[in-house]
């Protein structure tokens, strides 16, 4: 189904043009970006077919020149997940959970993508910045709501801060999981060494409890053997987590394959030829690891230390393959820290029509990162002097 509808800003010289298609304007789409940006209609159709997300494309032109395109995300936020968050306020709860039975959530529009971090939903040149056409661009989509439905609008991970945040408000304490790998590690060995005592013997325990598991990369074949398998783990470790938006298609991962060939590994923990596990890297630029999906069976998780030794394995092949940083997201803050990585901060920003949502969504907020700030004690596994 293709819409198309443009309208002009009231208090801008920006037009809109919004599509729910890409294919129809995939040519104008990618003329304006980068070689190999993220953004590149190629990236966006691999979305399309193995997941579940509803695209929306808006270009953005200033005095009728076509200057930036913007990339949204329709999602629901899980009615369960903010009615929680209410536990305190007993009317709110009531109210929220009284529309349970007319919808499963609140429509939402992401810019970015929720399936990869740091991967910004907006691309502007000839100096436009994202602060004015955001600005423009709250005026023009509260003028077509009733043509899209929506909640409201989360500009997702972008690589600095607002500079003004207008009708926005930042979403604070959200951070993701970084390790930085040091030029001096050619083995993990070598990184092993640099930790203290403690750490090492952690370490050296995780390992030996994984030790009966072979780890070997999955051919394109063996991705369609296995399919079944590890959407079923993925399943497993996606049922665990708090706050769901959206969920993958089960030709996800050879669909990725296709798409990042050489820049994708995909490997699995057998035992006897069962797959009892799985992790995917991404090799991005700047030599930056990133470790994607994973999937594992729970119930061997505490017998070989799947999560651990997931970890642990995917710090080896940073290590291997020269990366300068190993990129490990935004959940397991304590585990994650505890391997030698540190957080970043994420420039993430929120807008809402209506106030009762706005403030439901912040309270699910602070409830979400209530934690967050005791984890952050100082923690490091390395040795007295050893620098990362």
């Amino acid at each position: 189904m293709f819409s198309k509808f443009k309208r002009k800003s009231q208090s801008t010289a920006f037009t809109f043009s919004h599509h729910t298609s890409l294919s129809e304007i995939q040519e104008s789409w990618d003329v304006l970006l980068p070689e190999n940006h993220h953004l590149l209609s190629h990236n966006l159709h691999f979305l399309e077919q193995s997941t579940r997300i509803q695209g929306h494309y808006i270009q953005v032109l200033k005095n009728g020149e076509f200057l930036g395109n913007l990339y949204l995300q329709k999602v629901k936020v899980p009615m369960n997940n903010i009615s929680q968050s209410l536990k305190n306020f007993q009317k709110l709860e009531c109210f929220f959970n009284s529309i349970k039975n007319v919808s499963c959530g609140l429509n939402f529009l992401v810019c970015g993508n929720v399936y990869r971090p740091k991967q910004e939903g907006y691309f502007f040149e000839n100096g436009l910045t994202k602060e004015e056409v955001f600005e423009a661009f709250i005026a023009y989509i509260e003028s077509v709501e009733k043509k899209i439905g929506f909640a409201g609008i989360l500009i997702k991970e972008c690589a600095s801060p607002l500079l003004t945040e207008g009708k926005f408000r930042p979403i604070k304490q959200d951070v993701s999981m970084e390790m930085s790998i040091n030029t001096d590690w050619w083995t993990i060995d070598d990184y092993v060494e640099d930790l203290d005592k403690k750490y090492r013997k952690r370490f050296q325990k995780i390992k030996e409890s994984g030790a009966e598991l072979e780890k070997r990369e999955l051919s394109t074949h063996e991705l369609l053997i296995l399919q079944k398998e590890i959407l079923e783990l993925y399943s497993q470790v996606y049922s665990t987590q708090d706050f769901k938006l959206t969920d993958i298609k089960k030709d996800y991962f050879i669909n990725l394959k296709d798409l990042l060939g050489e820049k994708l590994k995909i490997y699995g923990f057998f035992k006897n030829d069962e797959l009892f596990a799985f992790t995917t890297h991404i090799y991005n630029e700047n030599q930056q690891m990133e470790i994607h999906y994973i999937g594992l069976n729970y119930a061997s998780n505490k017998k070989y230390n799947l999560y651990f030794n997931i970890l642990q394995f995917g710090l080896e092949k940073a290590i291997m393959d020269r990366q300068k940083s190993l990129e490990l997201g935004r959940t397991a803050h304590i585990a994650k820290a505890s391997l030698g990585a540190k957080p970043t901060p994420n420039y993430n920003y929120v807008y809402f029509k209506k106030h009762i949502y706005s403030w439901s969504f912040q309270l699910f907020l602070k409830k979400m990162y209530r934690n967050i700030e005791s984890e952050w004690q100082t923690r490091s596994p390395f040795a007295a002097g050893v620098e990362v």
